[in-house]
């Protein structure tokens, strides 16, 4: 079943404890701290491959990669999280599914997304190390792993779109062109999923992809077009298939009507238009529905693929507008989005201050073990981060409160 569109969850692994130890041996009571860093979460990344033509390929919801292990003592670090590697089709746009932004366009072979990314390892208690803090009985928790909800949408990279009403030959046009092997029947909407075909000459090729049937309505979500009006969106040069027996003038205008509606700027591509099925008619008639059609101002060539006349001029024509039209401008992805950071401070009540500092908070939270003997380092952090010199700015004092992520601190300035 082909998928064009699908959300899924990714979590990233969370990063392995520090471990709190010390170095222990026969005629040794007490060796130095020889806590190991934990390792590093594996993270969630998507790859765009070419052989992988469907969303419907991902049979999961949800995806995790692996965590990271613990450290142990003797230095020994903790192995890091394996990567989990999600295999999605060339063309796959990444959004955020809660704030709608668009974090990759996946248009490259092999191309890749860090879709959410692994902890951090905590430090082990040996990398606190200073000399006046001999044997730190703290060390640092893992951090967790990102974890995001994501909407995939495919969209087709193909040269030439194919676009026409249901039943007005595309499917019959794209297997007479290349070799792919689409369904064909003498019904509306036998085709309901994109198919893609080469067209070869020589040492040239382009891609060649049959649309859906467009309906009137379709850009409001009639019928199959607004399923996959998208994949035109990628297409450099438009094809335009219209039954000679089926009032191709008329169809015609309906066409471009629901392509202005989705997207004015698709009628900008270059285009041209394929009056099928001339088997059915005679000559003045065609002749007739060609001069009509050429008043449109694009170019008009009639075909008949049951017999196979006029295909050949037809690819000539194709070969040269793709070799002249340029690939279209799509939205670019949002950056990602900085750490926050700064210092605010606000007195709650007297003597009790309420501190935000976003880096330092990090670092607070990850912190486990004996926190009293961990004040030297807090205080190098505050230092480090300039919550120090805002809360001297504030004019707390010596004694006071301070409170930050979720602990509450005793204020001893620097001296």
């Amino acid at each position: 079943m082909f998928r064009d569109v699908l959300e899924i969850t990714v979590t990233a692994g969370r990063g392995g404890d520090g471990a709190i130890s010390f170095w222990r041996e026969k005629y040794i009571a007490k060796g130095g701290p020889d806590g190991g860093d934990g390792g590093q979460g594996g993270s969630v990344i998507l790859r765009a491959l070419g052989q992988v033509d469907s969303l419907s390929n991902l049979s999961k919801r949800t995806y995790k990669a692996e965590d990271g292990q613990h450290g142990s003592g003797k230095g020994m670090f903790g192995k890091a999280g394996r990567d989990l590697v999600i295999e999605v089709p060339r063309g796959t746009r990444v959004f955020d599914a809660e704030t709608g932004a668009l974090l990759a366009d996946l248009t490259e072979e092999g191309q890749t997304l860090v879709a959410a990314e692994g902890g951090r390892g905590g430090w082990g208690n040996a990398r606190f190390v200073t000399p006046t803090r001999q044997a730190p009985r703290f060390a640092e928790a893992g951090e967790p792993g990102e974890k995001k909800r994501l909407r995939l949408e495919l969209m087709l990279l193909a040269d030439v779109g194919l676009v026409g009403y249901p039943n007005a030959g595309k499917s019959s046009l794209l297997a007479a062109l290349t070799h792919a092997q689409p369904k064909i029947a003498n019904y509306p909407f036998t085709t309901l999923s994109p198919n893609l075909g080469v067209v070869e000459r020589a040492l040239e090729r382009f891609t060649l992809a049959d649309i859906p049937g467009i309906i009137e309505g379709a850009s409001e979500g009639k019928g199959l077009g607004l399923e996959f009006l998208r994949h035109i969106a990628r297409t450099r040069v438009l094809l335009y298939v219209l039954d000679a027996g089926e009032r191709p003038v008329s169809n015609f205008q309906t066409l471009r009507a629901e392509l202005r509606s989705y997207d004015p700027d698709l009628l900008s591509r270059p285009a041209l238009i394929a009056l099928n099925k001339i088997d059915l008619l005679e000559e003045e008639e065609v002749t007739r529905l060609e001069a009509e059609l050429s008043q449109t101002g694009l170019p008009v060539l009639a075909v008949s693929v049951l017999e196979r006349k006029g295909l050949e001029s037809l690819v000539e024509a194709l070969f040269a507008l793709v070799a002249a039209a340029p690939k279209p401008a799509l939205a670019t992805p949002a950056p990602r989005p900085e750490e926050p950071q700064g210092v605010q401070v606000r007195e709650v009540e007297e003597g009790v201050y309420e501190v935000q500092a976003p880096q330092v908070e990090r670092h607070l939270r990850r912190l486990k073990g004996d926190l009293m003997e961990a004040t030297s380092y807090l205080q190098d952090l505050f230092k480090r981060y300039g919550v120090e010199s805002a809360l001297k700015s504030k004019g707390v004092r010596a004694g006071d409160t301070v409170r930050l992520a979720g602990l509450e601190f005793e204020y001893i300035p620097e001296v």
